[in-house]
């Protein structure tokens, strides 16, 4: 599959609540349901960021799912939010999106917890989606270049808490892959006796 193709399919819907009282929008385990739910129907590159601003959906598809995901949103919230306070915005391809996630990484850099949250959360998606081939590595080359613009100016909000997450998370990445190895390798020996 051409690499160049599968980028361009990126896409995401981005929910905000003008409500003043920050909340999410659906709950933990409701958006695990939510995410099972939109990889039965979208496919596997399905991606949510919840958080108490609002909510990010991203996929990959060559099919445009935005009004699809927004009526699956409003089903899923029907009884805990007013759907009146709900804004949408659909991103339809890979500049889009791009400018979204920085205009937001952006604006969270000015305040330091909420810019320390996402980054957290994202960092937690990262390790939980291992297995994305699209998603993943586009929006961590975005999160890493809006870190890098940021560092810049020299104002990284916690730039040593979000290091340390990070190199945690790499660590768990190199552990998870040394045992998934040392299995394959333990399993192929048992085959060969």
């Amino acid at each position: 599959m051409n690499k160049n193709k599968g980028i361009e399919s990126i896409k995401s819907v981005n929910i905000r609540s003008v409500d003043i009282e920050r909340k999410l929008l659906m709950s933990s385990s409701m958006i695990d349901i939510f995410e099972s739910f939109l990889k039965e129907t979208i496919g596997k590159e399905v991606l949510i960021v919840n958080t108490n601003l609002g909510m990010e959906v991203y996929y990959y598809s060559k099919n445009d799912y935005s009004k699809f995901i927004r009526e699956s949103i409003l089903l899923y919230t029907l009884t805990q939010v007013d759907h009146k306070k709900l804004k949408f915005r659909y991103n339809s391809n890979r500049d889009e999106v791009y400018q979204s996630f920085c205009d937001a990484l952006t604006t969270f850099s000015r305040y330091p917890q909420i810019f320390l949250a996402y980054a957290k959360k994202f960092i937690h998606i990262k390790e939980k989606n291992t297995s994305s081939r699209f998603l993943i590595p586009i929006l961590n080359e975005f999160f890493e270049e809006v870190l890098k613009e940021i560092d810049k100016t020299g104002k990284i909000p916690h730039y040593d808490k979000i290091k340390k997450v990070k190199i945690k998370s790499q660590k768990l990445y190199v552990n998870n892959t040394v045992i998934r190895n040392l299995i394959s390798e333990i399993l192929l020996k048992k085959r060969y006796n």
